[in-house]
Parts: structure tokens; C-alpha cells; sequence
């Protein structure tokens, strides 16, 4: 049984959402935002951790999905640039295009790391492999229903 259960699934649940509501600020005013989007992302991160910690305790066998996400939370311990603002100009169109036709919408995404960032080269590997290139937000939803769901066990 997870003791604190409830505790550190709302605090995975705040800190998502502060991170939600700095990116969608950032986005809404197309300027990239890094410095609070980072310092969110690692609350956010911190808390997965704590989760993925507490399932391990309870024997849960962690998956590479998982050990992507430790791979984040220590990289960005390391200072590690994590996340790039992808903001797409609307502007003019050149021919030929090919239907359907798409303007994307502007995003955070995970950075690919150099495999070498930090000692743990299997996380780094499982991060690129899973995290890098994707949208934050879609990922970190993504995991915190694996965790929840998890969770649900104990």
C-alpha cells in the first residue's frame, strides 16, 4: 500500500497544471517562455519521480517509457536544456502545396540529448527513444495516466 497516495497524485495534478497554464500563456502571447515552462517542467518532473519511486517500493517493474521520464529529471538536475518553443509564422504560401494543408500550432517540445549528458546513458537512451522530439504536455498526460492507473493497485 502507497501510504501518501492521494498526496503525491495531487501534486503531480497542481504542477501539471501550472505547467499547462505557463505554456498555454506562452503560447496565447507567442513568446517563448523558457524560464518559467523549466521551472515548472521540473516540479513536474520531480513528481513523477516521487511517483515512479513509490510504485518501484511497492514492486512495480518500471518500464522504458518510465525511465524516460528519469532520464528528464535528471538531466534538467544537470542544467540540461530540455525543451525547445516551436512557434510556426503564418505568413504567405507558396505553390505547389499539397492538401490537406496544415499551419501547426506553436508547442514546447522535449529536446533530443547527446547520450553522453549524463552517467545514466540508459535513461538518456530510453528519453530519445520516447520523449524527444514530442509535445511536453501530450507526454506528461500520458504519464501521469500510466501512474494513476498504477496506482490504482495499492
Amino acid at each position: 500500500m502507497i501510504k501518501d497516495k492521494d498526496n503525491v497524485i495531487y501534486s503531480l495534478e497542481k504542477y501539471i497544471k501550472e505547467l499547462e497554464n505557463s505554456i498555454a500563456f506562452s503560447i496565447e502571447n507567442k513568446q517563448d517562455n523558457f524560464s518559467e515552462v523549466y521551472s515548472c517542467l521540473g516540479s513536474v518532473l520531480f513528481w513523477i519521480g516521487a511517483c515512479l519511486d513509490r510504485l518501484k517500493e511497492n514492486g512495480e517493474c518500471e518500464s522504458e517509457y518510465e525511465l524516460a521520464f528519469r532520464g528528464a529529471y535528471n538531466a534538467q538536475k544537470h542544467s540540461i536544456k530540455l525543451i525547445s518553443f516551436q512557434c510556426y509564422e503564418r505568413g504567405g504560401i507558396s505553390t505547389p502545396f499539397t492538401l490537406p494543408f496544415s499551419i501547426p500550432a506553436p508547442r514546447y517540445c522535449f529536446e533530443k540529448l547527446d547520450e553522453n549528458v549524463i552517467d545514466r546513458e540508459n535513461q538518456i537512451k530510453a528519453y530519445n527513444k520516447y520523449l524527444a522530439q514530442n509535445n511536453i504536455i501530450f507526454e506528461i498526460n500520458k504519464i501521469k495516466e500510466i501512474i494513476i492507473e498504477k496506482m490504482k493497485k495499492y
